[in-house]
């Protein structure tokens, strides 16, 4: 239970940070960059932010203990998911909702996944395969939306330039 509580704070500190260094920590490191940013740098940069968003939802799952309850083990994996979505939202300057829809997405599952009105494990397993195809569409949606906005990002040369 103690790494439990030292997991949520250490997640609550990782979103309290996050948003408190995002007005000048960029500002202060990077300045403008030329407009002649490679195809390599810009397919590069949208590379790593998706990696970073892909991350965001899988390195909680590796920290929290296998020993512990469902529903503490979830709110966990979910704060820590939060948590590190609003760093990559703050560090890529993205809008917070098409990041969040994964989040919503898992949320969402869960709670398919925890009615208990269904009479067995078939109906339970379409019911879930009936959910994720129904939320399939809005996370191809925001994972377009972040896409655009990583474009608009790097065509105006705010998001990441030479290290002045």
């Amino acid at each position: 239970m103690p790494i439990v509580l030292i997991q949520s704070l250490f997640y609550l500190g990782i979103m309290a940070m996050a948003r408190l260094a995002r007005p000048g920590l960029f500002k202060l490191c990077y300045r403008r960059a030329d407009k002649s940013m490679s195809l390599i740098q810009a397919v590069g940069l949208k590379l790593v932010a998706m990696w970073f968003i892909l991350a965001a939802y899988t390195i909680p799952v590796f920290l929290i203990p296998h020993t512990i309850h469902p529903l503490l083990g979830w709110s966990l994996y979910m704060l820590g998911a939060l948590a590190l979505a609003s760093v990559a939202v703050n560090a890529f300057f993205l809008p917070f909702l098409p990041v969040l829809v994964p989040w919503l997405g898992i949320l969402g599952a869960l709670l398919v996944m925890a009615n208990p009105w269904y009479q067995d494990g078939v109906v339970r397993a379409l019911a879930v395969f009936g959910y994720a195809f129904c939320c399939a569409p809005l996370l191809w949606a925001s994972l377009v939306k972040v896409m655009a906005c990583l474009q608009i990002s790097l065509e105006k040369g705010s998001l990441l330039g030479k290290v002045g």
